[in-house]
């Protein structure tokens, strides 16, 4: 009797339906079917994201290691590797990701810096993210930064693979459940087995292009959570920058769901931080720059008043924080806010990066705390009380060479990044990765 699935576990009966019969060309159908079937798999598989690539595994599984919660006394020198990737450094749970001047993800043991494993890919890198214990890199294919490949680091397996039109640069952005692509034109959001369920911006498809709020904007910047994600955008025939707070999960990816969209009589907007709450962005307004707290695009209130133009502007390479607290470095100094209320905690002066909060994980399953801050300095590490921005003491690092800014304004090519596995820290300056050991 021929039975429908109708919910997981429970089958209905269809009533009073005779069995059907196979005939000949039934079979001759199904096998025709079958083979195109093969075919265009295959055919997929040649020219997706999986073409020209080879993982290399390391033959068995990569330990994980929560993150020291410790605030280190200081801090023993290990090693550097080259690294490719401009931002700060990639890191898994057990594993640091350098990239070679060719492209190559290199794999390496979070304390010995040995090669462990290997990916390569036909097309250029573009970007690369850690989330949902999955590790995400872009690569230039077909269409710009369309090749994507999800890894799972710790076996050294793939995930999952996905292609989309995108411009010839990427920047990712994640929360510990989606990843965020960004490019000046559009903007995907990705879950952590890399199926969309947000397109906005410009599309490929013309029978789709009606679907966007708008036609002809230019991306500025943009963040995310679990929950919404915001665009500062500007569009045509506007006279100041918009900003679009939508849904990170619409019921059609292909339609963004708006919550609220407005321009904001801004000159240029510059997101630092998405929350439930609000969002906090940099604002120039004529020759007035300063860090704003929006309830919605048109009701904002400020809570930090610059000097002039930063020299650095938020983006990824130049903003890191925790649950609690965002950090933004301007070029000069690193600048720390309450991320639910948007409030103004601390500034660091003479600083070189946004830092890193020690202990803390993104995983919301890792034990892990939030009591103090690492802040880049010139050859050394400023350890901060996290709420206050106290200093507590400085930690040397490896010193500058010949061709890094020290004592000055920093550009954004010029950013310290950091990053914690365990009781290593790593610290990304001039196309080198420094590992420390923390020493109690």
């Amino acid at each position: 009797m021929r039975t429908l699935r109708r919910g997981p576990g429970r089958r209905l009966p269809f009533a009073g339906v005779a069995p059907e019969r196979r005939t000949r060309r039934d079979l001759v159908t199904a096998g025709v079917i079958a083979v195109v079937m093969v075919v265009t798999a295959a055919a997929v598989l040649l020219s997706g994201s999986a073409a020209g690539s080879q993982l290399r595994a390391a033959g068995s599984e990569q330990p994980e290691y929560g993150p020291a919660t410790e605030p280190p006394t200081s801090l023993q020198p290990l090693w550097s590797h080259e690294s490719a990737d401009p931002g700060p450094p990639l890191t898994t749970k057990g594993t640091l990701v350098t990239v070679s001047p060719d492209g190559v993800l290199v794999g390496r043991d979070a304390g010995s810096g040995e090669e462990r494993w290997s990916y390569t890919h036909a097309g250029r890198f573009c970007a690369g993210a850690f989330y949902a214990d999955r590790l995400v890199a872009a690569f230039d294919g077909a269409s710009g930064c369309s090749d994507v490949t999800s890894l799972d680091p710790t076996r050294q397996e793939y995930a999952s693979t996905r292609q989309s039109a995108f411009a010839d640069s990427m920047e990712l952005t994640a929360s510990w459940r989606h990843v965020l692509a960004f490019s000046p034109d559009r903007l995907e959001i990705w879950r952590d087995d890399l199926v969309r369920t947000v397109e906005y911006g410009a599309v490929s498809a013309p029978q789709e292009a009606g679907m966007q709020p708008r036609a002809g904007c230019t991306l500025v910047t943009a963040d995310l959570t679990d929950e919404r994600f915001a665009v500062s955008e500007r569009c045509p025939g506007e006279e100041s920058v918009r900003l679009t707070i939508s849904e990170t999960v619409p019921e059609d990816n292909r339609a963004p769901e708006e919550i609220a969209s407005e321009p904001t009589g801004a000159d240029g907007l510059w997101i630092i931080e998405v929350t439930e709450q609000g969002v906090l962005a940099l604002r120039n307004q004529g020759p007035d720059w300063t860090v704003e707290w929006f309830t919605s695009p048109t009701e904002h209130s400020t809570v930090l008043v610059l000097e002039g133009e930063p020299g650095v502007l938020p983006s990824p390479l130049s903003v890191s924080g925790d649950s609690a607290q965002v950090r933004w470095f301007d070029g000069r100094s690193t600048h720390a806010f309450d991320g639910p209320s948007g409030r103004h905690s601390w500034t660091l002066g003479a600083s070189t990066g946004p830092g890193l909060t020690g202990g803390w994980s993104p995983d919301p399953e890792a034990h892990a705390n939030d009591e103090w801050v690492l802040v880049p300095v010139d050859d050394a590490f400023a350890l901060l009380d996290h709420d206050t921005g106290r200093e507590v003491r400085r930690l040397p690092g490896a010193p500058a060479t010949g061709g890094e800014v020290t004592g000055g304004d920093v550009t954004a090519d010029g950013v310290t990044g950091l990053a914690q596995i365990g009781d290593i820290l790593y610290e990304s300056r001039a196309g080198l990765v420094h590992a420390y050991k923390f020493l109690d």
